[in-house]
């Protein structure tokens, strides 16, 4: 399979070989750095990072390639420990179980969705714990079987270090990763970076001071940036500040400075210490961080639901205002015609009327109806009639001006609302409606029809009512008048 996935294609390969490489190159400098703090130490390390990175490296790339990633640091860390002057058999050992742990440390917390979500709940974070210590446990003592020192101090010094390095790195390594590729976006935003910079300083600041010196105990100081950082960023500020007072106290201890290299004992002795102040370091942040962030990312969710509630609701208000405003729509057109209803002309009718008379302007209305409808029913069928009155429609919103307002009344009755129109331009337009109308024709047919037209001015009525019934008696007397005609009312 790995031969299959390696010949590919060549570029892939490159990526593989470059991959592996930066793997190892990984790995090995952490050793590097490990190994050689700790010939200041007796040959014991506080803090062990290269495993933490490698289990994070194996995180990141793909699967098919971890056979590679172990293998190369199988043999570098062999190189490493030969050329730190380990024996052979301890050197074989030791490599085995830096390589076994990440295995299993792997394969255990992608199980638990780690990769993916980090430690941002407390149930994860005990998870977490507990698979740490499992894991550095067991590599811990397969290290020891190949150690020419006692067994009992070669465990206890490989499992405090080696669990330190998990417990802090890599969470530490996950976490800045999911920052860097925005999977967890309230960690660090991007216009906090100063204030992030700023508090790691106080950070370094306050653990130089308290570390430095030996003759006032002010090692409890160390925990008050820390909580500003933990409060401030989440577990990225208890990552990164847990970091800066782990390095700064193996650093000032391996130099012989403060309180914990003053101490009167045993080299070993001073690194158990100091592995117990960083690790109460971190299980003073990491817990707190972890609750914090839970927490946030509980807000975080009932924000995004209350976002969608809200885009839902919003949809749902403009479905309804749209549903409604197309009922409006389809109340004030007349289906069959395609002028206005009824309904509507008469309530646009009623407001110009008001118009008219509170600001004194003109207003002008005709009634028409189709001149002997009901023998074009008879002879041709109501289907036909149907067609008559849709051609109407159409010749009456084709000469329809901008002010003028046509719509249905009855059956074949039709009501032309003329605001701001004098009884002399009413009279015009509405006779060229009428002309339009007598001159049209039905296209398969042939057949037309006439209208009769009664018309009325607003200065002549009181309300409406009585606009209405001039225009209709108008309407009558260009019936009685022969048809075909438009009559003003006296």
């Amino acid at each position: 399979m790995i031969l299959q996935y390696l010949a590919s294609d060549l570029t892939g390969i490159r990526h593989i070989i470059a991959r592996t490489v930066l793997v190892v190159a990984v790995f090995c400098v952490n050793s590097v750095i490990v190994i050689a703090a700790s010939d200041y130490t007796g040959g014991f390390a506080a803090l062990w990072s290269a495993n933490a990175s490698l289990i994070f490296m194996l995180m990141l790339f793909p699967r098919k390639e971890h056979i590679l990633y172990c293998a190369g640091v199988f043999l570098a860390s062999l190189t490493v420990n030969l050329f730190s002057d380990f024996p052979l058999q301890t050197a074989i050992f030791y490599s085995l179980s830096n390589v076994l742990e990440a295995v299993l440390a792997y394969h255990i917390i992608v199980r638990l969705g780690f990769p993916k979500t980090g430690l941002y709940n407390p149930a994860q974070l005990a998870k977490f714990g507990i698979v740490a210590v499992i894991v550095t446990a067991i590599s811990a003592t397969t290290a020891s079987l190949g150690s020419n020192e006692g067994f009992g101090k070669s465990w206890l010094s490989w499992f405090g270090s080696d669990l330190l390095g998990l417990l802090i790195f890599l969470p530490c390594f996950n976490i800045v990763h999911a920052t860097l590729t925005g999977a967890e976006k309230y960690i660090w935003p991007n216009n906090r970076r100063l204030e992030f910079a700023a508090v790691l300083l106080l950070v370094f600041a306050v653990s130089s001071a308290a570390l430095v010196q030996s003759i006032i105990p002010l090692l409890f100081l160390t925990a008050i940036p820390v909580f500003i950082a933990v409060f401030r960023f989440g577990p990225l500020g208890a990552m990164a500040s847990t970091i800066i007072v782990a390095i700064v106290a193996e650093f000032l201890t391996i130099s012989g400075f403060g309180p914990i290299a003053a101490l009167d004992a045993s080299q070993i002795t001073k690194i158990y210490v100091l592995q117990a102040y960083i690790a109460s370091q971190l299980m003073l942040a990491l817990p707190i961080a972890s609750l914090l962030a839970d927490r946030q990312s509980k807000v975080d969710k009932i924000i995004e639901h209350e976002k969608l509630l809200r885009s839902m609701a919003e949809k749902a208000h403009r479905k309804a205002d749209a549903a409604k405003l197309q009922k409006i729509r389809l109340l004030a057109r007349d289906e069959l015609t395609g002028l206005s209803s009824r309904r509507h002309i008469m309530e646009q009718s009623e407001q110009a009327f008001q118009r008219a008379q509170s600001g004194r302007r003109v207003l002008s209305i005709a009634i028409f109806d189709v001149d002997e409808f009901k023998s074009v029913n008879d002879q041709f069928g109501h289907a036909v009639g149907d067609e008559i009155l849709s051609m109407i429609g159409k010749v009456a919103r084709r000469s329809q001006t901008r002010k003028q307002l046509i719509g249905r009344i009855g059956g074949e009755e039709f009501l032309v609302l003329m605001p701001d129109t004098s009884i002399a331009e009413a009279e015009a337009q509405v006779e060229t409606l009428r002309l339009a109308i007598m001159n049209a024709r039905l296209p398969d047919r042939g057949i037309g029809v006439t209208v009769s037209a009664g018309l009325a001015e607003s200065s002549g009525a009181d309300d409406l009512k009585k606009m209405l019934l001039l225009a209709d008696i108008a309407l009558y007397a260009a019936k009685h008048a022969g048809r075909n005609r438009l009559e003003i009312a006296a």
